[in-house]
C-alpha cells in the first residue's frame, strides 16, 4: 500500500511540526510513556523529533551547486555537481545542456552567469512544490580573494565573481547555496 504524505515539500518553507506528525495533543497510550524505551518513542520524544525536523527543512538550502565559469574561450559554465532536495548529480554537464530536473546556466560575462531553476519540482512522492529562490551565498575556489555575489530574481540566480579591486574574475570555480 503506497502512502503519499500530506503537506508541501520541504523547499516550500511552509512545513511545520504538524506536517511530520507532531501535535500538541499527542499523548502516550494510557499515560504510560514508551513501553520499551530502547525501541519505542514516547509521545514527547516524537513531538520533539517532528519539531526538529521542521526546523531543519526550513533552514536547509534547496541546492548546493559547484560550477566553473568558462570565460576563455567564452562558453556556458560547466556545472560540476548539484546537490538538490530533489536529486543529486555528481557528473558534470554544460550549463546550456542541463539534464531533466537540474538547473541550467548561461554565461553573461567574465565571472558572471545566470542559473535558471524550474518553477516547480516533484519530491520523492511525486508531490509538486513551487520553487523561487529567495537567497543565496557563494564561495570562490583557487584564488586568494574571491567576492561571490548570488542575487535571486524570479526563478533565476545571478552569480558574479570579483577580486579585491572589484574587477571580474575569469575562469573561476565557485560553490553556491540557494534557498
Amino acid at each position: 500500500m503506497a502512502v503519499t504524505p500530506t503537506g508541501s515539500p520541504a523547499w516550500t518553507r511552509t512545513v511545520s511540526h504538524v506536517h511530520y506528525g507532531g501535535n500538541t495533543d499527542k499523548a502516550n497510550y494510557l499515560g504510560r510513556g514508551a513501553i520499551d524505551p530502547i525501541t519505542d518513542v514516547a509521545a514527547e520524544e516524537f513531538s520533539r523529533q517532528a519539531c526538529d525536523l521542521a526546523s531543519v527543512t526550513r533552514t536547509s538550502p534547496f541546492a548546493v551547486i559547484t560550477l566553473l565559469h568558462n570565460d576563455g574561450p567564452a562558453a556556458a559554465p560547466t556545472i560540476e555537481s548539484v546537490l538538490m532536495m530533489t536529486g543529486v548529480r555528481l557528473t558534470s554537464y554544460a550549463g546550456d545542456a542541463a539534464p531533466t530536473g537540474f538547473p541550467s546556466a548561461a554565461r553573461n560575462g567574465d565571472g558572471h552567469c545566470t542559473i535558471t531553476f524550474s518553477a516547480s519540482y516533484l519530491d520523492d512522492y511525486s508531490v509538486t512544490g513551487s520553487f523561487a529562490p529567495i537567497s543565496g551565498i557563494g564561495t570562490g575556489h583557487g584564488a586568494d580573494f574571491v567576492d561571490v555575489t548570488v542575487t535571486p530574481s524570479g526563478s533565476t540566480v545571478v552569480v558574479r565573481c570579483f577580486d579585491q579591486s572589484g574587477s571580474p574574475l575569469a575562469n573561476i570555480r565557485v560553490t553556491i547555496r540557494v534557498w
